[in-house]
């Protein structure tokens, strides 16, 4: 009579336990390992965003002084006697007639959070309050769009009506915001420009536009430095 076999469940066990345990580690460690990629990913994508939101507070100040100037030189034209006019410096002209087509726009650097968007990869992002800054970004740039789109016509409406004494003086290269002045006006030209109504009218328009333009700028600017200060923080 053959002896019943003993079957080893306590070996079996353990054995199993530790099938079950190395499947269970190989998991966590491709889970850590993911965890890390994405950690690093993003960690690329906020130092990506950072060094654009440094480029646009670095163009967006620019722009912010030279449409300051531009509102300050328009002034200082409408204000001006015929003779402090004739007797003005041609540095003085320049500006003066620069300012009265000035269309200095902001161009934000956008191509980080353009490709994170048009990849479906913002949720990688895993601060809610930056993505919520990001989203009031976006919001402010398409805000200050159609201000653009009036401040870049206005320019223009001022520009051909200079055309009438002895223009062009204008022109501009490559985009609307290179302005070269073709030819130097002297004080008595801008007398002549002042005394036009209908140019005056335009000028005032365009001053309009701009100011508006300005103030929305100020704005972003606040935006845009509420964004870099959190990123700052994020990434340090």
């Amino acid at each position: 009579m053959t002896e019943p076999r003993i079957i080893p469940w306590k070996q079996i066990a353990v054995e199993a336990a530790a099938i079950v345990m190395s499947i269970l580690l190989a998991f966590a460690i491709d889970a850590w390992w993911a965890e890390e990629k994405e950690r690093e990913v993003e960690h690329e994508s906020l130092q990506a965003l950072r060094g654009d939101f440094i480029s646009s507070r670095e163009h967006l100040a620019r722009v912010l002084r030279a449409l300051a100037d531009a509102r300050a030189n328009f002034a200082r034209f409408q204000s001006a006697t015929p003779a402090e006019l004739t007797e003005m410096n041609p540095d003085v002209i320049r500006s003066i007639i620069s300012g009265l087509v000035m269309t200095n726009t902001f161009d934000p650097v956008t191509a980080t959070l353009d490709a994170l968007a048009n990849d479906g990869r913002l949720g990688l992002i895993s601060d809610p309050q930056l993505l919520r800054h990001l989203s009031n970004w976006q919001t402010a740039l398409n805000n200050i769009e159609d201000l653009s789109l009036e401040l870049r016509t206005a320019s223009l409406r001022v520009r051909e009506a200079t055309e009438l004494h002895g223009g062009p003086f204008f022109r501009w290269q490559g985009s609307l915001d290179d302005l070269q002045v073709l030819q130097m006006p002297d004080g008595e030209t801008l007398v002549d420009l002042r005394r036009d109504a209908d140019l005056m009218g335009k000028a005032r328009s365009h001053q309009y536009a701009l100011r508006a333009y300005l103030s929305d700028l100020r704005g972003l600017a606040e935006t845009l430095d509420s964004t870099l200060a959190l990123l700052d923080q994020i990434t340090s």
